[in-house]
């Protein structure tokens, strides 16, 4: 133990968390001793880092993992201006300079990390109130847009041109986007690990210049695919975290509509078909980036759909109550401790109060719109709305309930919105809340409960007795109330969005744009592309660092926020005392906690495990599936999870998929795969519910196997051979859905299609491992008649393999299934996506390179017409 001098001993004295600010120090000194030692020669600059260490565990361990950020600290420290948008663009502008070798996805989340170091001091030291800090945390999120923005428009522009639209005067001119930001980024709320609510809006259709090298492509297109990029930059997960969690669910028709729409689109749906609940969304909107004369167009045309003078008080109130009620009965099942968000007299109740009330009589007073809380609390006050008394109470509630929230999210960077029961976790939390002496709690505990009765005193008094439960819909999937931050999130369908890099999947007709890069990551816990182990068993493991944005700290807190999710869910007939689910509810999560821990030690990284166990309990949490556990489905949860990231994020993603983990290897060797896709998709009768029902089938087959490869019972050439077999019937179920979405499409199909899918590299040779590509080239007979009568044999066969293509790799909610790779065929990204037979074997006989020869040496037919696929292999061998 590091023995501390009088200095040190006397700055971490009255911290409120003393030792971990001793443990920081010592971490300091024995990784990078000579920032220490030059950290100890500036008092102040020591005061800060010690107070950032013992305020939050996640930003003390950011310092020690990157002492150079101590120089730059102590730059910022004394600057307790609020930095505006435009400053952070030019702080981030120099970052990229300064890491212009990284991912952008990489560069934003380092450079949000290094920046809250400077924010979350001053919110510490109590230099800065709360409105000043959550407004600095959206000018950050702000400037992160607009980065991600400019990236993705210059790479778009540089393939398709910029987009045009023709002006009032019949000038061509260039179509203007933007990025709407709602809920808590909306009204510059935002806190420390707030999702981000966007909305992206495009002025016009049209079409691109085609200026870029792949020519001219619609508006839609071309927007759809800047809004997949943007959405990727920002929230895609990489190894330092996402900048930010992005949710797109509010967009006009949820998760059916497309990922960006035209302004035109956009005021059709508000003005006829949007809900009570998806206009109040709109009180807090505003243009985060891009072209802000655009969304001040949107806001204009929608004030008055938004505020309407046809909505009475009365029915505002309802309307606004009974959005609170569905978020209480679905926090009523899962709450642990008080929710400063959503339990009683939380954050949400003072926000409900004011937004009720500005629906209610915005339509007759414009004053009244004001998108910030604490204004808007202020201006109902001014027009006897509220009593003076409830403003100041409210506000008061307000600052203390925000400023916990972040105490709470900013130890170790999780999205929690709850307090500790437990004592010595809740002390700790009242002296971060700046409570001390040896009565910290009980003062700490006395204010919480004050200020959480004067907020439920005034939502009752202004929505009238609410104990009554809301009606509920009979319809379940449009009932699914997700408490996101701008109020109440229901599915509008039970179908999730499909996306593919370069489009989205249109299923109404329209032909599907197919690109072969890798899939857009949405973020979102449940959308999270994984790393891939590419073998379970002897891949090298790195210690995860720890992740803001996906919470990957593992701590005492969080394994046991996993366990009390665990507990409940586990089968009482399990047969094991240690995990029996009828005994006392903080005894059996304690034990489940303790189980997590001694399972994680016997697995192959302790670490990764429990920190992708708690995301799975987090992601079961939100869940509305059910999900019986066992302790066997426990261990093997956790054995998978230490041992591979892919399989960890997969089930995080889709909690469901933990009952497959029992499979035994005699039943999964003996899956016939095809038969078993098949039937899932026979089930169904669109291509979007067939896409769904594929992906959950493969998920759950490739988890039995990742399961019992990961326990040692299967051998590396069985797991490749069940790999490939996976494949190989994933192919065909594609192909399958793709006939028969032409069908629906184009009505029964005339003859044939006459098709054979030829598969190259690992597929071809049986050697399909984890997250391996599918290198295909796809071939059809030309001696038979186009399918479709009124299309040509190309346009025809073409359409299939986009459909095809599209089943396969397109990204929805349930994820997706391959990553297709169509480089190898004849000609590359310029040749048609499918050709003739023998055009396949004379562009082999007359214009194939050595390189091609050698790809082409493992050809072999794995979907389709095998017959045609056969034959065309035996010619290009000849070839």
């Amino acid at each position: 133990m590091l023995k501390f001098d009088e200095k040190i001993e006397s700055l971490v004295r009255d911290l409120p968390d003393a030792e971990g600010a001793r443990m920081f120090y010592e971490r300091l000194v024995a990784e990078h001793a000579r920032a220490a030692q030059k950290l100890v020669r500036d008092e102040g600059l020591l005061s800060d880092a010690l107070a950032l260490a013992a305020w939050s565990p996640l930003l003390g361990t950011t310092l020690a993992q990157n002492p150079d950020y101590l120089n730059w600290l102590a730059r910022e420290r004394l600057d307790t201006h609020v930095r505006t948008t435009e400053e952070l663009d030019e702080s981030l502008a120099r970052f990229s300079l300064t890491h212009s070798q990284v991912e952008p996805q990489v560069l934003l989340a380092r450079f949000r990390r290094r920046e809250l170091l400077r924010i979350y001091l001053r919110d510490v030291r109590r230099t800065n109130s709360i409105v000043e800090t959550t407004e600095e945390l959206s000018n950050l999120a702000d400037a992160v847009l607009a980065y991600a923005l400019n990236l993705a428009r210059q790479e778009l522009d540089n393939r398709h041109g910029a987009p045009l639209c023709t002006d009032e005067r019949g000038r061509k001119t260039t179509a203007s986007f933007c990025i709407v930001a709602l809920g808590k980024l909306g009204s510059r709320e935002l806190n420390y690990a707030s999702d981000i609510d966007l909305l992206f809006l495009y002025s016009d259709d049209g079409h691109t210049s085609g200026a870029g090298e792949r020519g001219q492509t619609t508006n839609r297109e071309y927007f759809n695919r800047l809004a997949e990029r943007v959405t990727r930059i920002v929230g895609q997960q990489t190894g330092e975290g996402a900048a930010y969690r992005v949710d797109l669910r509010l967009r006009p028709h949820g998760r059916d509509g497309a990922l960006s729409c035209s302004l035109a689109g956009a005021l059709r749906y508000y003005r006829a078909g949007a809900q009570a609940w998806e206009l109040q969304t709109l009180i807090r909107s505003r243009a985060a980036a891009g072209t802000a004369a655009l969304y001040a167009r949107f806001a204009e045309e929608v004030r008055g759909r938004v505020y309407t003078h046809a909505a009475s008080v009365e029915e505002a109130l309802r309307n606004v109550r009974l959005a609170k009620q569905k978020i209480d009965r679905q926090h009523a099942d899962t709450s642990r401790g008080f929710n400063v968000k959503l339990g009683r007299g939380g954050i949400r109740e003072i926000e409900f109060i004011a937004q009720a009330l500005q629906l209610a009589h915005g339509a007759e007073d414009s004053w009244l719109h004001a998108p910030h809380t604490l204004i808007s609390l202020g201006r109902l006050a001014d027009r006897h709305l509220i009593f003076e008394r409830e403003r100041t109470e409210l506000s008061d509630a307000y600052a203390f309930l925000r400023t916990l929230e972040h105490r709470l999210q900013m130890e170790h960077g999780l999205q929690t919105h709850s307090v500790p029961d437990e004592e010595g976790r809740r002390t700790l939390v009242a002296r971060r809340m700046n409570f001390k002496g040896h009565d910290a709690l009980a003062e700490f505990n006395r204010a919480l409960e004050l200020h959480t009765a004067r907020v439920r005193a005034a939502y009752e008094r202004v929505f009238g007795d609410t104990r009554e439960d809301a009606p509920r819909a009979s319809n379940a999937a449009s009932d699914e109330a997700a408490t996101g931050d701008a109020t109440v999130k229901v599915a509008s369908s039970a179908n999730d969005e499909t996306m593919t890099t370069e489009s989205v999947v249109d299923v109404e007709g329209e032909s599907v744009a197919v690109d072969e890069r890798e899939p857009v990551v949405v973020g979102g816990e449940a959308e999270t592309a994984p790393r891939v182990d590419a073998n379970l068993r002897t891949a090298p493991f790195s210690e995860p660092r720890l992740e803001v944005a996906t919470g990957a700290h593992t701590d005492d807190a969080a394994i046991l926020a996993a366990a009390q999710v665990f507990a409940p869910r586990l089968n009482a007939h399990d047969g094991h005392a240690s995990l029996h689910a009828r005994e006392m509810e903080e005894a059996a999560a304690s034990r489940v906690a303790r189980f997590l821990r001694e399972a994680a030690h016997d697995s192959l990284n302790s670490r990764r495990a429990l920190s992708y166990v708690s995301r799975v309990a987090a992601s079961l949490d939100k869940s509305s599936t059910s999900v019986e556990l066992s302790e066997e489905s426990l261990r093997a949860l956790v054995g998978l999870c230490g041992a591979s990231e892919f399989f960890g994020e997969m089930i995080a993603g889709n909690p469901a998929l933990i009952p497959a983990l029992l499979t035994s290897a005699e039943a999964v060797r003996e899956r016939d795969y095809r038969a078993l896709l098949r039937r899932e998709i026979d089930r169904e009768s669109s291509f979007r519910a067939e896409l769904m029902a594929l992906r959950r089938a493969w998920a759950q087959l490739l988890v039995e196997t990742g399961a019992r490869d990961v326990c040692g019972e299967l051998s590396h050439a069985e797991s490749n051979c069940l790999q490939t077999e996976l494949a190989t019937a994933s192919i065909n179920a594609a192909y399958f859905i793709a006939r028969r979405e032409m069908a629906r499409r184009y009505g029964n199909l005339a003859a044939g299609p006459r098709l054979c899918v030829l598969g190259l590299g690992r597929l071809a040779s049986g050697g399909m491992d984890y997250g391996s590509d599918l290198d295909l080239v796809i071939v059809y007979d030309a001696a038979v008649p186009s399918p479709v009568g009124t299309l040509t044999r190309e346009e025809a066969y073409t359409r299939l393999v986009e459909l095809m293509v599209s089943a396969l790799s397109s990204l929805t909610r349930a994820g997706y299934v391959y990553r297709v790779d169509l480089r190898l065929r004849p000609d590359g990204k310029n040749g048609a996506l499918v050709r003739s037979s023998e055009s396949f074997v004379e562009y082999l006989r007359t214009r194939t390179n050595v390189w091609e020869w050698l790809a082409y040496v493992k050809l072999r037919a794995v979907g389709g017409d095998l017959e045609l696929g056969r034959a065309a292999e035996a010619e290009a061998r000849r070839a």
